[in-house]
């Protein structure tokens, strides 16, 4: 985590919030920082659509997948590293078009010593659920030489 304090709210690059995570710099993706779980946020572009001009599946399911993971690392006393064990979405309407935002938050259920167990939502620009997700996440010990 950056050694910095970002405001809550304040959009800022995943790297400078914990770790660099390259998919998420390609993708444009955004973190607004908060001390229980952050809001991953996006603005969506044409390299983010499916064939439909709606947002991806895929980008869906990534933006929901890191803020899962930051709620379960937000629960570990010393914010280690996890990996998704599963994860089950479920897609309720289009994710917009260019120009449009999608933030989504995660929210921790339950952990033990070795697992995590989260919810997540994707809101669009209005505020309206586009998505929600469940997952299992394990904590796991990372060597130096370790990939995230």
């Amino acid at each position: 985590m950056s050694t910095n304090s970002p405001t809550p709210g304040k959009a800022i690059r995943y790297a400078d919030y914990r770790i660099e995570v390259p998919f998420l710099d390609h993708l444009d993706v955004l973190v607004e920082p908060h001390p229980d779980s952050p809001t991953l946020v996006v603005e969506l572009q044409r390299k983010h659509l499916n064939g439909g001009e709606q947002a991806h599946g895929g980008l869906m399911m990534t933006l929901l997948d890191m803020a899962m993971a930051a709620a379960a690392r937000n629960s570990s006393k010393d914010g280690g590293f996890c990996v998704t064990v599963e994860m089950k979405s479920n897609f309720l309407r289009p994710g917009g078009g260019i120009g449009g935002r999608l933030a989504a938050r995660g929210k921790l259920r339950h952990a033990s010593k070795s697992l995590a167990f989260c919810d997540g939502e994707l809101l669009d620009a209005e505020g309206r659920l586009i998505a929600t997700a469940s997952g299992t996440f394990k904590f796991v010990n990372r060597s130096a030489g370790d990939a995230p």
